[in-house]
Order: C-alpha cells, then structure tokens, then sequence
C-alpha cells in the first residue's frame, strides 16, 4: 500500500458520509446537499463548478491536476435518494446519521446508496489535491440517478460531448459492490405485448367470446422463469412480466390483454436476440393454440441500453485489481450479482473505460439503512491506489 493510501483516515471518511447524509436530497430536491458539496470543497481550496440543466437540481463537478499532462480519471457518484417512505420503522432518524454500537455501520437514509461512497470521492479528491499527478482527477457528483439521469450523468455526458467539459480517459463508479470488481453491467430492454380476443357478453363467454386474458396468463407464466446463460463477469440475464392490463367491465369478456416485459441482457445478448427468443415462445403458443393471438412492441419507452463490459485488460480494470491487492492482500473477485444498472452504463456507451467499486451495505431504500465503515476505508484506500498508478504519482 502506497503513502497515499495509508494517509486514509477513517474518521475523515465517516465525517464526510455522515455530513452528506444528514442533508435530505430525495430526487428533485437536490440543491441543498450540492450547495453542501460546493461549500466543502471552497473550504478545502477544490475546484469546483455548478453544472446544471435545471438550477434546482444541479451536479458539482470537482477537479484537481493538470489534463494535459496525462490522462483524466472521473470518479461518479449520485446524492439523491428515494424518500423516507417508513419512518416509524426507523432505529434512528434517517437524516441523523448514526454509527452502531460496535462502530462497524454508519445508518441513515443514503447510507448505502450511496452518499456514503459519494463521501469517499470527496475525501479522495481532498487527499489527492496536493498529490503531484500526471493527470487530472474529478469528481462528478450528480442528481437524478434515482430517476431518469436526465439531470445528472447524462446530462454531463451531452457537456462532455460538446467539449464544454473534459472527456475522461477512466470513470470510477461508487455504487454498492461489496468490494468485488464491477467491469460488467447487464443491458436494458422492455417488450409490450398486446394479446388480442374476441370481446363478448359474459353469458356468450363459452360461445363466441375469446378472453385475452386468460391468453395472456399462459403467455406470461410461459415466459417467466431462469434463463440458463451465464456471462463470468455479470451473471445470468433476468427477464420479468412486470406489468398487465386489460378489461373494461365486470361482465365484458376482455378483447385485449397488454403486458410489458423487462428483459436485462448480458454481454453476447442483444435486443434482436431477446426479441427472437420472446417471438419464439409466443409463437410456440400460437402453434398450440389457434386462438390466441399477439402483437409486440420492442423497446416502447425508447430508452433501451445494451449490455456493456470494460475488457479484462483495459489499464482501469489491471489498475484497480492491483489497487485492492495492494490494500486487502487479496485478489478482488469479479460483481457477480442480481443487481441493478448503474450510472456507469453512460460512460461505457460513450467509450469510455469504467468500473464499479463500492462498498457493502444493507437496507438500501428500506428502512435502517446502512453502509459497512470498514469498506469505505477499503474503498477510499484502494480508490487512492488505482488513481496514483493510474496518474504516475510515486
């Protein structure tokens, strides 16, 4: 473990993680805790900037280094949460910011998702400001994650594109991985399948109506199940009937039955792929059963992504495998996990190398949640470990 990494303290870091915590910022209500960050930073001498598509729900981009004199390395991080939706369920307050008894939790609402990790950028950057780096080093701290990301990491990448802000050469995501390497995240693509009956008096039910509903229901338990795929770096893809519809009166036989369907994909699968498998096993029903009948949208929302992996080899990936070694005496195993998209997917649709390396936690969006302290010191250490191997700092 380098100097860099050893000058982590773990009361600096519990310091800034429970300061954020203790600002609320559920989605669209992020101004307060960004006027925070810009405020922490101005006392630590950081640079820093608003970067905002709506004043009321900005981003802070902070930096330190030269971009001209080696590669820019961009760590993520979101300060928006969900809202407290249980507060008589709470231990503690969610917006006071509690450490257990044994001191091996920080609890509150953001705890692990992810103010806590945000807090460890922060603390990075402010280690790093005085480091002689070969590089540049930012911090993108954003809103919106929870929601869209139309005001947050997108955002910055449409300012990136039009080279109103640098482009990074590596981004580091922050988001929950128990300290495993997160190279990989699955893909996103929704499906709406219209199955279509025959509308009727319910007294005609068995004479010349067709119920789309009853289709649907062999369509859908057709469909839900394990898919037997595995990709080493990111698991199995997930697919799941999440929404149905139909009918319009109690005694209308249903003419029409609509279902939507949330497909995640792994590396080697692709929209087209998904859509040929799903076609396949409706069709198959359609070969059983004259009746029933079906018509499919892909990707109505429009807002699909593809499945996306920083190679094995990037420099990112070596770097940050070598950084935890460094710090934990062990090789980090990779995020192999049913969990969820990150804002990472943004920067690696743009090319740009990033990997996810968070902390443990429990409770995320749910009542006492919390984050493991011992992790973001590991975080926050091998964090300062891949960035000066990375910026050529001794």
């Amino acid at each position: 473990m380098n100097s860099w990494a050893e000058r982590v303290e773990r009361d600096g870091v519990v310091a800034i993680a429970s300061d954020l915590i203790a600002v609320p910022s559920p989605s669209g209500e992020e101004r307060a805790v960004m006027e925070f960050v810009a405020g922490w930073c101005a006392e630590r001498g950081l640079a820093h900037q608003f970067v905002a598509k709506d004043p009321a729900r900005p981003n802070v981009v902070v930096s330190v280094g030269d971009g001209d004199a080696g590669p820019t390395i961009v760590m993520n991080g979101h300060l928006d949460t969900v809202p407290v939706s249980d507060a008589a369920a709470w231990r503690t307050g969610p917006y006071e910011p509690t450490l257990s008894d044994d001191g091996t939790k920080l609890y509150g609402r953001g705890a692990s998702d992810m103010k806590s990790s945000t807090g460890v950028m922060l603390y990075t950057m402010n280690l790093l400001k005085d480091a002689p780096l070969r590089g540049r080093l930012q911090a993108h701290v954003v809103s919106d994650e929870e929601l869209s990301g139309n005001f947050g990491t997108i955002f910055l990448m449409d300012e990136i594109a039009a080279g109103r802000l640098p482009r990074p050469d590596y981004c580091l995501i922050g988001e929950k991985s128990d300290l495993k390497v997160r190279n990989a995240e699955r893909g996103i693509v929704g499906f709406e399948v219209t199955v279509l009956g025959r509308a009727s008096h319910t007294a005609a039910a068995r004479v010349s109506g067709i119920n789309a509903i009853a289709k649907a229901a062999r369509a859908v338990l057709a469909l839900e199940g394990d898919i037997d795929r595995f990709h080493p770096a990111i698991g199995k893809p997930v697919i799941s009937v999440n929404t149905i519809r139909g009918g319009v009166a109690h005694n209308v036989v249903p003419g029409e039955c609509v279902f939507t369907i949330d497909r995640r994909i792994i590396p080697g699968e692709t929209t087209e792929s998904a859509h040929a498998e799903i076609r396949a096993t409706l069709d198959a029903l359609a070969t059983e059963d004259p009746d029933f009948r079906y018509e499919i949208a892909v990707d109505p929302t429009g807002d699909a992504i593809p499945a996306n992996i920083t190679p094995e080899d990037s420099p990112l990936v070596q770097a940050i495998q070598a950084g935890a070694r460094s710090v934990t005496g062990e090789d980090p195993p990779y995020f192999v996990a049913w969990a969820g998209a990150t804002d990472g997917r943004f920067y690696r649709r743009a090319g740009i190398d990033t990997v996810g390396y968070g902390p443990g936690g429990e409770h995320a969006h749910g009542a006492n949640e919390a984050v493991n302290v011992a992790d973001l010191v590991t975080q926050a250490r091998v964090y300062a470990e891949t960035i000066t191997r990375l910026l050529g700092v001794a």
